[in-house]
């Protein structure tokens, strides 16, 4: 691997926010000033939705789901503190030289949950597992995918030999998350276990006694594990609440330590003390699921989709909600070296050129689809249903029953509404737009060459032009449907951690980045 890819692969080691629907939960409120969660030595995570709404198989999910899962699960490969690429279960990795065969030296000594103990053939059987279309997040290495895996192989007790079908020099970031991540030997044996708890050899266990499904999930240190020196807290408890006041005020109250928090609680936070850290490069977004006419026979056309795109007032959104971000119609974050000036300028709101599209597609009078929505969602899709109603386009909103519903969403019905961090955007484009999201199975040639370009990219030009295609294509062939890229916000109560540090340009920070206030401090 030449210098210009490996600096490439060390800012890349970030990814996404979340590859789910944010999802429906009561949350609470209460008044009062900052205190703590439970005690000193408990750190307790406010979260947007339910983590593990169908078990505890972290391959089933996305990696908005990592930070949850890496209390129990360890990757092959890790991202570090300052968000680029290291040891993981593997303690060194190599290319061949053109990219197309990675080779994984594992690390001596790691033992599971069900004390399985890490060997080349538990990472092989592992990555069996990717012909099993259930499991999004090997979705990118199965048969067809853009990093199709052709061969995994055990040439020994120690080393992983994999073979895929293209370069792939940048997949070491997939692989430092949840695509990454290796289950113990109980779990490959009998799947059903991952129903009650999670099997891995990461900091902690899950206390199975002290969790509640989609409401408190309690993790105790793994005292089998290498890496307790790195956790500081005995007990990490993840507690789903979606309403964002009632994190706000959860977090205020000393109900929890930390959580994300929306840019419109930031100055009530502050005015309570309340620390809050900030990172850019999230894209607010609506998703398409539907791109083959499954649940919504109008959406298989192309041109249906970009009538939405022209459709929708991103400018009017920020005004009325989000005062402060910037209305996006670029689907990658400002910053990035694929936004252009071209595709914002092509895609503004033009409503005569939406009605004419859906003439053009035999849609002159429009049509309807439904959308799932959440607290946190609801406003913004309120909006955007004025917005579409004025080209003819009936939005039926409805809120999401349960956290099962939400999470299926993405095979039943036409789109979402979800963050997207971009810092990585091939784990992006693997883990959920052509992964989790893509479960209705869409397919799009240029996208896909956009991707396997991005994927085997050696320099930084190449990496760029990669960029700008995914970009446009993504806009033009609606997978996307950009809204406004806000600041993320991690609030923290400072009483008890000391300021919170994002991995590079990584929105969600690493579980050891929660580090206790010492009693000097």
């Amino acid at each position: 691997m030449n210098k210009s890819t490996f600096d490439w692969v060390r800012r890349a080691a970030a990814v996404a926010v979340t590859g789910t629907l944010v999802v429906a939960l009561a949350g609470c409120s209460a008044a009062g000033g900052a205190g703590t969660a439970a005690g000193s030595s408990t750190l307790t995570i406010a979260q947007e939705a339910d983590m593990a709404p169908s078990g505890f198989d972290p391959i089933a999910y996305s990696a908005g789901q990592q930070q949850m899962f890496s209390a129990a699960y360890n990757s092959l490969l890790s991202i570090q503190p300052d968000g680029s690429v290291g040891p993981g279960l593997a303690s060194a990795w190599e290319f061949n030289e053109d990219g197309t065969v990675l080779t994984l030296t594992l690390a001596e000594g790691v033992t599971f949950s069900d004390e399985s103990a890490l060997t080349a053939d538990l990472v092989v059987a592992n990555f069996e597992r990717r012909t099993d279309p259930a499991l999004q997040a090997y979705s990118g290495f199965a048969a067809g995918g853009d990093a199709e895996m052709v061969s995994v192989e055990a040439p020994d007790a120690g080393t992983v030999v994999i073979t895929f079908a293209a370069p792939q020099f940048a997949v070491v970031s997939t692989l430092a998350n949840v695509p990454g991540m290796i289950l113990g030997q109980s779990a490959l044996d009998d799947p059903t276990l991952l129903k009650a708890a999670p099997v891995g050899s990461g900091p902690y266990v899950l206390d199975t006694a002290k969790t509640v499904k989609a409401s408190t999930y309690t993790f105790v240190r793994n005292e089998a594990s290498t890496e307790t020196a790195d956790y500081p807290f005995d007990t990490i408890v993840f507690r789903p609440i979606l309403d964002p006041q009632a994190r706000a005020n959860a977090l205020i109250s000393g109900q929890v330590d930390a959580g994300v928090m929306k840019s419109s609680s930031v100055d009530l936070l502050e005015s309570k003390d309340i620390g809050v850290a900030q990172i850019g490069g999230t894209m607010v977004s609506l998703i398409q699921f539907d791109k083959n006419g499954t649940s919504v026979p109008e959406m298989a056309d192309e041109r249906v989709r970009q009538a939405i795109q022209l459709s929708i007032d991103r400018d009017r959104l920020v005004e009325l909600l989000h005062v402060g971000d910037t209305a996006q119609r670029n689907a990658l974050p400002s910053a990035s070296a694929g936004w252009s000036k071209d595709v914002d300028a092509a895609w503004k709101r033009d409503v005569p050129k939406a009605k004419a599209l859906l003439a053009e597609a035999g849609y002159p009078n429009g049509f309807s689809f439904e959308i799932l929505s959440s607290p946190d969602t609801q406003a913004d899709l309120e909006t955007i249903q004025t917005d579409l109603a004025e080209a003819g386009i009936t939005l039926e909103i409805r809120p999401a029953a349960s956290t099962q519903e939400a999470f299926d969403a993405v095979k039943t019905t036409a789109m979402g509404h979800i963050p997207i961090d971009w810092s990585n955007p091939l784990g992006i484009m693997y883990g959920v737009v052509l992964g989790f999201a893509n479960s209705q199975g869409g397919d799009d040639e240029q996208l896909r060459a956009a991707t396997g370009a991005l994927a085997g990219a050696q320099t930084d030009d190449a990496r760029d032009e990669a960029l700008q295609a995914l970009n446009a294509r993504l806009v033009e062939a609606g997978w996307l449907y950009p809204l406004y890229e806000p600041l993320l916000n991690i609030g923290y109560n400072p009483k008890k951690l000391n300021p919170v540090e994002f991995p590079g340009q990584q929105s969600i920070p690493l579980l050891s980045a929660f580090t206790p206030v010492t009693a000097a401090q």
